[in-house]
């Protein structure tokens, strides 16, 4: 692969390295797994009273519990976490019939989650407080170790670029913990904050025990990983090679990248081809949407990154009551965005519901931008989030990580969707090399979406490592 003079220089001055490295966080030994506090004393009777079950062990018991707290599952409570049977079985013998037992006796849910698929979503009936125990039974650890390594290999090879850095990355884990408990301690709603506690103890312990899995969706074209589903509060704890990240983003990014549809550019036409069809290409050319007053401020207010600001007032003005801008973007992308195409029509008690007058005012704001929703989402109106889905991925995986590589090729960074979050390490702390990765985001987005986007930094910044504790900067580069 051909250097630029910007790697070479980058590649000299990582050879000239002469600062000491911070010390790693030394990984914690074993296997560690969560146990709810409500659960403890029930075990405990289980253990002395245990059920016919061929080969039964406690700690296999509550291993089937701690994946059912600590896998894939949504962030909000009460939701649940998506296990198949064959993995279960794989790590403990019996796994159906423990799992029938623990639902008879009222200690968890479930139900099926698709039809021809080996899978349920299970949750607990009851959530509380967790807390880590440490597993002694041998046996149980070499079929977990097994497991894990069978499951590593389906690991996506998609971008090994990429790949090789998301296997290097650690977590400053005491101190992530501890973030943890500020949060917990910081949030009213106790029992929500009880599960996001749970969800974020379940991912630092995952990262921790080398625990990673990479999969490239076929259905969105997204990479997902661990660091894509890690509590953001989280990031500035991760580490390659002791050293601490930025994060790269764009302002407003999923009503950005809407943009794209008014007036593709030919590498995201054929994005929109390869989901949608020619018929979609074929209606934008006619609507010439790019050419519409409401487009064009649509467009204006995005990418000064004034649009929910804009949005706030408007629903000020029609007395429509939002808490903050958090519920208006919630309303916005539940009704508008991604929510039924007839959500303006919905009532409860004879009302129109909040999401309808949300939808209504979006509709009278811009009614070309809502037309072409309606367009895309009239069949299914998921299609309108896969589509901004795969155009942000296309952008951002093809585009702007794959010039990263080119003109910085020993930058290690991860990506999160819709932001990239380049590393420190092995080179001299300047804004020359910080500036340059933000210039290929935005400059690469501008080339592919066609309207230039509003690039955002934010520095998570190594306490031990040049700079103050509290120093974090968020700051807008390009306009």
């Amino acid at each position: 692969m051909k250097r630029t003079k910007f790697a070479t220089k980058v590649k000299k001055e990582s050879q000239r390295w002469h600062l000491s490295k911070p010390k790693r966080s030394k990984p914690k030994k074993g296997y560690r797994i969560l146990i709810a506090d409500s659960l403890k004393p029930i075990m405990k009777q289980i253990e002395n009273n245990p059920p016919n079950i061929p080969g039964f062990s406690i700690a296999r018991m509550e291993y089937l519990l701690h994946l059912i707290m600590s896998h894939k599952r949504k962030k909000h409570q009460g939701s649940y976490s998506i296990l198949n049977m064959q993995y279960m079985n794989n790590i403990v013998p019996q796994a159906g019939q423990y799992i029938q037992f623990l639902k008879r006796e009222g200690i968890i849910e479930y139900k099926n989650y698709s039809a021809a698929r080996n899978s349920r979503l299970y949750r607990l009936a009851e959530e509380s407080r967790v807390e880590f125990r440490t597993i002694t039974d041998q046996s149980l650890i070499r079929r977990i170790e097994k497991a894990r390594k069978e499951k590593s290999k389906q690991n996506s090879k998609k971008y090994p670029h990429l790949n090789k850095f998301i296997h290097r990355v650690e977590i400053e884990y005491d101190n992530a913990i501890k973030a943890v408990e500020q949060k917990y301690q910081q949030t009213n709603d106790k029992a929500k904050a009880e599960h996001q506690r749970t969800y974020a103890l379940a991912e630092i312990e995952k990262i921790q025990a080398k625990e990673i899995f990479i999969k490239f969706s076929q259905t969105e074209r997204r990479l997902h990983t661990n660091f894509v589903r890690l509590p953001s509060y989280l990031l500035a704890y991760l580490r390659i090679d002791g050293y601490p990240l930025h994060e790269m983003d764009i302002s407003n990014s999923q009503p950005f990248f809407v943009i794209a549809l008014f007036r593709p550019t030919p590498e995201i036409e054929q994005v929109i081809r390869e989901y949608l069809g020619e018929s979609y290409i074929m209606y934008i050319k006619s609507l010439k949407a790019f050419e519409r007053e409401d487009v064009k401020r649509y467009i204006s207010l995005v990418t000064s990154g004034e649009f929910y600001e804009y949005m706030t007032k408007k629903f000020q003005d029609h007395g429509i009551p939002v808490s903050d801008r958090k519920e208006i973007k919630e309303l916005l992308f539940t009704t508008v965005f991604f929510g039924n195409v007839y959500a303006h029509k919905f009532k409860k008690d004879g009302k129109l519901t909040k999401g309808a007058k949300a939808a209504r005012l979006f509709r009278k704001e811009f009614p070309t931008v809502y037309r072409l929703f309606y367009r895309i989402k009239k069949e299914e109106k998921n299609r309108l989030a896969i589509l901004l889905q795969r155009i942000e991925a296309y952008t951002m995986l093809e585009c702007v990580v794959k010039r990263i590589e080119q003109e910085i090729p020993d930058m290690p960074i991860l990506t999160r969707h819709d932001s990239i979050l380049p590393f420190y390490h092995k080179f001299s702390i300047t804004e020359n090399h910080l500036t340059k990765t933000q210039e290929i985001m935005v400059n690469t987005i501008h080339q592919v979406i066609g309207v230039r986007p509003q690039g955002r930094m934010r520095k998570y910044v190594d306490r031990t490592f040049l700079f103050n504790e509290s120093q974090t900067l968020t700051r807008n580069l390009y306009t």
